[in-house]
């Protein structure tokens, strides 16, 4: 297929050639159109896919007319930019319509793997632009597909070869060092989303040196491999089912290694933007959550653990440190990453909704930061766009059941509208998370009071009250205690996000 300014002409077979015109769909999407969209990608998608630059692009543009393979890029360059800068308010029906044709004319105008193929860095990108318009559409199975239509022909390129990399300048080496790396990045996310094994080692090194890209781009796309590095073989082949090596030191060595500490590490992050900070940040308190997660699935914690990384609680901190992160930062810097980091996002409030409802905090005073925390970071991932309906319906089943525990108390002292009595917030006993929390906490299950905790054996091991000052909690104020809690019961019955 050859194109021409108006017409295409398509090669049906070895010798008969027919001539069309173009369609007026891919018409309008002319030079002027992605030459309005190079300022956007600059800012906002070649920071964090740093391959493609700006001279590259103006290059492709004049070729427009004349290049189908080019066109067939900037299509799903056009779409890809769209998709990562048009956020909030000015995501209208207008620009997600013009992000699918797009994203279609790219996938209809791709040249087919012929016997003359040749793999190329603008054939990679643009199938890796594909894969990130369709993982927000979440058609899973069609972005796997261009994921590792993009791995593909980075193999094809030999980046992982030495001989053949040293024939190249370096900017080039360097950038194809990047798209390799960016190609293990995504891979490894889809592998935890979807619980699938991956194909691409990591390169020996980091990206080398390239002194023709910005230096804040080069320090921030070598501190998300880095954390992305962290998903070794071990840590896949646990994830995906084969968990019988998770220990304590296991989950322990990892946590550290998630926490940074590296001099290096830290000189970088001074030249980072808001923007790059935000993917870093979160990233880094995902992948603490699906340590922590693994960690669980092994009954390997304990609400006792001086060990952060080891204890029951260590998402309910989590919630407060997540809420500290999104106030200083804007959700433009979060929301340009796309459908990843609201996955991302997703994750950890999922993560946090099942500490809440099954592992019960010592007094309500502690029950109503858990709360005021949680129900802060639930609102601001429900006002992402690109959340979609089933991720949305799983939060929102989760605060329907923390809102039917905590019922209004009515003004009588007991009501029978409070399961087990207003001081007995214990998961019932045949749920799960409880038994697992249960067989780390053993005998020293607390029960709430707000001003004082007292181990359940003391008060029931032998139907004697322990006297005041021995363990047992000073009789606390039942109405203040019916207050707190109705302001409980209040707050999570204001939040229905009804307009998210």
């Amino acid at each position: 297929m050859i194109r021409t300014p108006s017409r295409v002409m398509i090669i049906e077979g070895p010798f008969k050639i027919t001539e069309q015109p173009l369609s007026p769909i891919s018409s309008r999407y002319d030079a002027d159109f992605f030459l309005d969209l190079i300022p956007d990608y600059m800012d906002m998608v070649y920071p964090v896919h740093p391959v493609i630059t700006e001279n590259e692009l103006r290059t492709y543009v004049l070729a427009i007319d004349t290049d189908v393979e080019v066109r067939s890029f900037l299509y799903a360059f056009g779409a890809c930019t769209l998709n990562l800068t048009r956020l909030g308010s000015n995501r209208s029906e207008s620009v997600l319509h013009n992000i699918e044709t797009l994203m279609n004319l790219s996938i209809e105008s791709m040249r087919p793997a012929y016997s003359s193929f040749h793999s190329s860095v603008m054939r990679a990108v643009q199938a890796g632009f594909i894969h990130n318009c369709l993982m927000t559409l979440q058609s899973s199975d069609a972005a796997f597909y261009y994921m590792r239509d993009a791995i593909s022909c980075i193999q094809l390129l030999r980046i992982d070869n030495q001989e053949t990399m040293a024939s190249l300048p370096l900017p080039e080496r360097a950038r194809r060092q990047r798209l390799y790396w960016q190609a293990f990045i995504h891979e490894r996310f889809v592998a935890i989303l979807d619980y699938r094994q991956v194909i691409l080692p990591p390169l020996d090194a980091l990206p080398e040196d390239d002194p023709s890209i910005p230096i804040a781009v080069h320090e921030g796309f070598n501190q998300i491999i880095r954390l992305f590095r962290l998903l070794d073989p071990e840590f896949m082949r646990n994830w995906l089912g084969n968990q019988g090596r998770i220990t304590s030191a296991w989950v322990e060595a990892k946590s550290r290694e998630l926490e940074g500490g590296d001099e290096t590490e830290h000189h970088g992050l001074a030249f980072l933007s808001t923007m790059q900070r935000a993917d870093l940040a979160i990233t880094r308190e995902w992948l603490r959550t699906l340590v922590w997660r693994l960690a669980m699935s092994q009954t390997l914690l304990s609400s006792r653990s001086n060990k952060e990384c080891l204890s029951l609680l260590f998402p309910v901190r989590l919630s407060q440190s997540l809420r500290y992160q999104v106030t200083i930062l804007s959700r433009e810097d979060i929301e340009v990453h796309g459908s990843s980091i609201v996955q991302k996002l997703f994750e950890i409030t999922d993560t946090i909704a099942d500490v809440l409802i099954h592992v019960p905090a010592a007094t309500l005073d502690e029950t109503s930061h858990r709360i005021d925390d949680y129900l802060f970071v639930l609102d601001f991932v429900l006002q992402f766009p690109t959340l979609d309906r089933t991720r949305r319906g799983i939060l929102m089943d989760k605060l329907e059941r923390l809102q039917s525990m905590f019922p209004e108390v009515c003004s009588t002292t007991s009501s029978p509208n409070v399961p087990g009595g207003l001081f007995d917030m214990q998961s019932p006993s045949d749920d799960p998370w409880y038994q697992v929390a249960q067989s780390k906490i053993g005998a020293e299950t607390m029960v709430m009071g707000t001003e004082g905790v007292v181990a359940e054996a003391e008060v029931q091991g032998h139907g004697v009250p322990a006297p005041l000052g021995v363990g047992r909690p000073l009789r606390p104020d039942r109405g203040m205690q019916k207050a707190a809690w109705n302001d409980i019961s209040r707050r999570l019955g204001m939040a229905t996000f009804a307009n998210s």
